[in-house]
């Protein structure tokens, strides 16, 4: 199940700057995360979702439970990154987000 509407995962593009790197122009492991973030809130915003009125309404927020990842080629300095983002299963209370 996607939630877009012509059922395609919805994508947004990251660029790699001097400061998610390391010495050698490489991403840092951990920055994969934020970007997979951003992507999942883009994702939801699309759909009207905001954590902040959320907030504000009803003090209760998403928040991430599970992570699994597995790095498949490093990005470098100045890369452009396409992140896609689909909802795989929903249910009452949870979402599972598949991101590659």
């Amino acid at each position: 199940m996607t939630m877009n509407e012509n059922g395609a995962p919805q994508r947004i593009q990251v660029r790699i700057y001097y400061e998610d790197t390391d010495a050698g122009g490489v991403v840092y492991y951990a920055n994969y995360l934020r970007y997979a973030e951003r992507a999942r809130m883009e994702f939801l915003r699309k759909f009207g979702y905001s954590h902040q009125k959320t907030l504000d309404e009803t003090r209760s927020v998403l928040v991430v439970r599970h992570v699994d990842v597995d790095y498949k080629a490093p990005a470098r300095l100045d890369e452009l990154l396409d992140i896609e983002t689909e909802v795989v299963e929903c249910k009452n209370a949870s979402l599972t987000m598949r991101q590659i």
